[in-house]
């Protein structure tokens, strides 16, 4: 986990995500308001962790941003629904190992697939959000696009 990121949008976000803390091991949902982060919401996913047995995940929120850069809306949909997004993947590996490290994760200059030509290349920040300040059950991911020039 790098202590400065490249892309603004991700920084921006670890940032706020530091700040809402407050000294504990993970903000809670509760702790992040749109309002203060306008600007990084086309770029933020929201995803639930559903713990019981065995552990998926399900997208509770998609920026626009993130949206028009993939085939479709996943919102509402689990991992486990994704043939691309199972245990194993590294869409899911890096969800799992958030949830298992209680920390933020990085995924940095991955190649892009997706319908859009013109973006070569993604890189996000997986950032833990707890309610009970112990259990990771929800993460707030911010993704960076890196496009050709």
């Amino acid at each position: 986990m790098p202590d400065q990121f490249a892309s603004p949008i991700l920084q921006a976000a670890y940032d706020y995500w530091q700040l809402r803390r407050r000294g504990r091991l993970m903000p809670a949902r509760a702790d992040i308001d749109p309002a203060d982060i306008p600007r990084l919401l086309p770029n933020i996913i929201l995803t639930d962790v559903l713990a019981q047995k065995p552990l998926d995940f399900r997208y509770r929120l998609i920026g626009t941003a993130v949206c028009e850069r993939t085939a479709r809306d996943y919102t509402g949909v689990r991992f486990m629904d994704l043939p691309h997004q199972r245990p194993g993947s590294m869409i899911w590996d890096t969800r799992a190992a958030c949830v298992r490290k209680r920390a933020p994760v990085y995924d940095g200059d991955l190649p892009y697939v997706g319908p859009v030509q013109r973006v070569r290349v993604v890189s996000q920040v997986h950032l833990p959000l707890s309610t009970d300040g112990a259990t990771v059950n929800m993460i707030f991911t911010a993704v960076a696009f890196e496009e050709h020039v």
